[in-house]
Order: structure tokens, then C-alpha cells, then sequence
């Protein structure tokens, strides 16, 4: 299955998700007083705004933890789509569990501990399910207009054309679609978006032979084996060894190394 977009993994995403869920629980609880929740949350003493008030700080704190850590495992796990909406899944239901440990001391005596916790649980299930669901398409659509307005327009004015060492034409791809080149001994490996999937295109030339035409487009050398769009590049970041490495707007492409020397010349255009 196809996986997330990184942009859910994105600080901007992240502080969306923990501070819209948290406060359309409490709206939402606060004026339609659904499942019965006002009742529950009172306790029968009088204590529903202190309650809604602390169910409303645990969906913060699990929604910080979770995103935090989303993001964290971000290199570890291959989320996909599957994977994504059981995580979700789990929040809700992680909110249900804190939640159901002050609220099964309240009810303790008058109601039964697993009582107590799956009516936490199913509430959260239920309320948490539109926030969570609406920011994730609402995610998930930023990122198919962002993906639309880079795909690539046929212009002759913007292609670049590829020759081989006898100067014969073997491609001619816009300069917007091409994601990156790599050089490998005699061979140059162009790396670029079709119709929105990613093509690989052998060529045997040298850097050096391309290095002319591909400055004339918006591409920048940044290693001596490599040339980026940087269009395309989403951050700069450093490894544990404190080599740069640039990660590009599609999920299926390596990350490209970035050497000290073409460091300043690249983040410059960012």
C-alpha cells in the first residue's frame, strides 16, 4: 500500500494535529454534550467542568506523544495508509485509557472498572474520529495540490536535451520534471517525474559534457557526482556523521548527498 506523504510528518502538520484535536474535543463536549459525557463527567458530584478539563488535557498530552513520536519512528516504520489509520486508532484509544484512570477512581464502588474504561474508550473513539479524520484529508489534499502544481508542463523553452558522447539526442525532458542526475563512470543516471511517477534514463556521457546545458536550467551541482532541481528539494538535513543530505518532495527517490563545497551555493537557493 501507498505510503503517507512526509508532510504528516512535518512540524506544521504535527502542532495542527495536537492543538485542533484537543480543542474540538473540548468545543464539541462543552456544547453538544454528547454520549451522555456530561453526566458521566460530572460524577454525580458536580465535577463536569474540572473532568472536561482534565479529558481534555490528556487528549493534548497523547496527541503531542503520538506526533512526537510519529515522527520519530518516521525511519523506522514504512507507514502506510493501513498502518496510518490504525495509529489514529490508537491515539483515540490511548486517550480513552488515561482517561478511564481518574474516572474509575470516581466511579469506583458505583460502577465496575471495565465499565468505567470502555465507556472512555468508545466516547474517545467517537468524538476524536472527525477531528482526526478531517485534518488527515485535509493533509492529504494539501498534498495532491502541491503535487499537481509541480507537474511538469511541456515547454520547449524548458527542455533540457540530453546527447550522447556522438552528439545524438537521447532525451528531452522539462527541466521541472527532473528530480536529479547522478554520474557513475561513464554513465549519467537522469532521475525525473512522467505523468507523476519517477523514470530512470541511462545516458553515457560525462558530468563535465552536461555541465554547460544543465546550468542553464534550474539545476544546481551539489557533490561532484550529483545535480539537483532545487524545485524539488524539501530540507537540507545532517546524518550522525555531519554529512548533508538533501530530501527531495517524493517519497520514492534516495535522499542526495550535499558536499561542503556546494553546500552554501545550494541552500542559497532554497
Amino acid at each position: 500500500m501507498k505510503p503517507i506523504a512526509r508532510t504528516f510528518y512535518k512540524m506544521p502538520a504535527t502542532i495542527l494535529f495536537f492543538t485542533v484535536v484537543p480543542v474540538f474535543y473540548f468545543l464539541f463536549v462543552l456544547i453538544y454534550h454528547p454520549l451522555n459525557l456530561e453526566e458521566f463527567l460530572d460524577t454525580g458530584r458536580g465535577y463536569y467542568t474540572i473532568y472536561l478539563i482534565v479529558s481534555s488535557l490528556i487528549v493534548l498530552g497523547v496527541m503531542v506523544l503520538s506526533r512526537i513520536l510519529l515522527y520519530i519512528l518516521r525511519r523506522v516504520i514504512d507507514m502506510n495508509w493501513s498502518l496510518y489509520v490504525l495509529w489514529c486508532v490508537g491515539e483515540a484509544v490511548a486517550c480513552g485509557l488515561f482517561l478511564s484512570i481518574p474516572m474509575g477512581i470516581e466511579w469506583a464502588g458505583r460502577m465496575t472498572y471495565f465499565t468505567t474504561m470502555s465507556m472512555c474508550v468508545l466516547s474517545m473513539i467517537g468524538i476524536l474520529v472527525f477531528p482526526i479524520s478531517i485534518l488527515s484529508m485535509a493533509v492529504q489534499l494539501h498534498v495532491l495540490n502541491k503535487r499537481a502544481d509541480l507537474a511538469p508542463v511541456i515547454d520547449e523553452r524548458t527542455l533540457i536535451r540530453f546527447y550522447d558522447e556522438q552528439q545524438r539526442l537521447k532525451l528531452a525532458v522539462s527541466s521541472e520534471a527532473v528530480l536529479y542526475i547522478e554520474a557513475e563512470e561513464n554513465y549519467v543516471h537522469i532521475i525525473y517525474l512522467d505523468k507523476g511517477h519517477v523514470r530512470e534514463f541511462t545516458l553515457r556521457s560525462s558530468m563535465r559534457a552536461l555541465e554547460e546545458t544543465l546550468q542553464r536550467h534550474p539545476m544546481v551541482r551539489c557533490h561532484r557526482s550529483y545535480f539537483i532541481n532545487p524545485n524539488h528539494v524539501e530540507l537540507i538535513r545532517k546524518d550522525s556523521n555531519g554529512y548533508a543530505l538533501a530530501q527531495l518532495d517524493n517519497d520514492k527517490v534516495k535522499e542526495i548527498p550535499v558536499s561542503k563545497r556546494y553546500y552554501d551555493s545550494v541552500t542559497a537557493l532554497l
